[in-house]
């Protein structure tokens, strides 16, 4: 069933994102009262249900057309998307009236003959404003036949707004699902999904030019001004035959260099992309080593649940260095992160996608151990044996289940949690890796008094 592609544009400030999310149904992208947030284009699927039908769409927000340090680069993401577009939203801002900005874009889009080949829809947000209904009049000026008034903040006309998207395309809707209620005796079955990567790290150490060398084509705008990308971009990719989602993230600055604003949003945007994330790409700078930003950005990772890889990008810096090989730049990694010792090692040199077979490869492997389910029977067995070894308090092991796979989480009935020595939990964690693997992946291990 092929899906709407409706493509989000405008001027910067208009609610754009404000608009997106509400279509969407939850905040995805960034809003905020600074113009140029969103600078990428942002994908997402949607349901819309209209007139109790369901319809599927593809949600493109666009960065603002106009003036600032990004211009071409947003230009050249929004002409992409505009190329994918079923149907155009045009966004302007009611309260604001009509601008001499909003008359360029859109001058522009009709230079483009986009307008010519797919309908444009005049979306007029802000339209909960006093001044909405006098300045109404003023938009027919721009000649666009289907205009409607929303407020994207308010919900205000938005389900009118997908009402008029369907009319102009005449889609198919989805299927109707069978509301016959599933037999609970039936055995659950865990059905893997496509795995999330994200790609974290401080700014400017080559996250993007690492997306669009994956993706094969200028994904993402790539700049060596710090901060350059801000929302968190998802891109379904195939690599080798295998589906992946890969998500850019902002770089995460150190605590004193963040500023209120777009950077705390970044901040928070990465902690919820790797909430969601299976696997995390923790991109590392090859040419200025490994600093404490790096160190605290693992830990969070960690922290959130996440495998991960240790990306050392821009390795080519250090080709013919003979006094820097890399064995001494992992020794030098391992010793600055090593809580994450479990976590392999690939270096790469993105902008000539050097290193990325290696990449994939690791992370089909990582990903493949993550969802490894152990049968509570042959837990228990290795559990018991593993506890022998090293068990100074004589704590006494009933059972061993595992309660989770994102991340592995094992949970171990014994006679009283207090006679676990830190020494033992490591040491059982430390077991479960070299019998199951789980490479990349952060174990959780949890003990539970229960009587024998």
């Amino acid at each position: 069933m092929k899906s709407m592609n409706l493509v989000i544009a405008g001027r910067p400030n208009v609610g754009k994102s404000s608009l997106f999310n509400r279509l969407l149904g939850r905040k995805r992208a960034l809003v905020l009262d600074t113009p140029g947030v969103t600078r990428d284009r942002i994908v997402e699927s949607a349901s819309f249900w209209v007139r109790a039908k369901e319809y599927s769409v593809n949600l493109i927000d666009t960065g603002g057309l106009g003036e600032g340090q990004f211009k071409e680069e947003i230009r050249r993401q929004v002409d992409t998307a505009l190329k994918e577009a079923s149907v155009v939203l045009f966004v302007v801002d009611i309260k604001a009236g009509l601008t001499h900005a909003d008359e360029e874009v859109f001058s522009e889009l009709r230079r483009s003959g986009v307008s010519e080949k797919i309908p444009v829809i005049l979306v007029l947000n802000k339209a909960d404003s006093d001044l909405a209904e006098e300045r109404f009049a003023e938009f027919y000026a721009l000649g666009v036949e289907n205009l409607i008034p929303v407020s994207a903040e308010h919900a205000l006309q938005i389900d009118e707004l997908k009402e008029m998207v369907v009319d102009l395309l005449n889609p198919e809707p989805l299927p109707v699902i069978s509301d016959e209620i599933p037999d609970p005796e039936k055995e659950e079955v865990y059905v893997p999904r496509t795995p999330r990567i994200a790609i974290v790290g401080q700014p400017n150490v080559g996250k993007s030019t690492l997306l669009n060398a994956i993706c094969g084509e200028k994904r993402t705008i790539v700049s060596p001004i710090a901060g350059t990308t801000v929302d968190a971009i998802d891109l379904d990719i195939n690599w080798n035959g295998k589906d992946f989602t890969v998500i850019d993230t902002a770089g995460i600055r150190r605590k004193n260099k963040t500023e209120q604003g777009i950077e705390v949003l970044s901040v928070v945007q990465t902690r919820k992309t790797l909430e969601r994330a299976d696997l995390a790409f923790l991109v590392m700078d090859g040419e200025q080593g490994v600093y404490e930003q790096d160190e605290k950005i693992a830990g969070l990772i960690e922290e959130m649940g996440c495998s991960v890889i240790l990306v050392l990008n821009k390795w080519d810096t250090q080709v013919g260095n003979k006094e820097f090989s890399q064995k001494l730049a992992e020794e030098e990694i391992r010793k600055k992160i090593r809580f994450l010792g479990y976590a392999p090692l690939v270096f790469t040199t993105a902008k000539d996608s050097i290193g990325l077979d290696r990449l994939f490869r690791v992370a089909q492997a990582v990903i493949e151990q993550r969802s490894l389910k152990i049968q509570t029977k042959e837990l228990t067995e290795f559990l018991r044996n593993a506890a022998e070894v090293h068990n100074p308090n004589n704590a006494k092991f009933y059972f061993v289940h595992q309660s989770g796979r994102n991340p592995p989480t094992f949970v171990a009935h014994v006679s009283d949690p207090k006679k676990i020595h830190f020494s033992l939990s490591r040491h059982l964690v430390k077991a479960i890796r070299g019998h199951y693997g789980y490479l990349g992946t952060p174990v959780r291990l949890h003990f539970l008094k229960t009587k024998g």
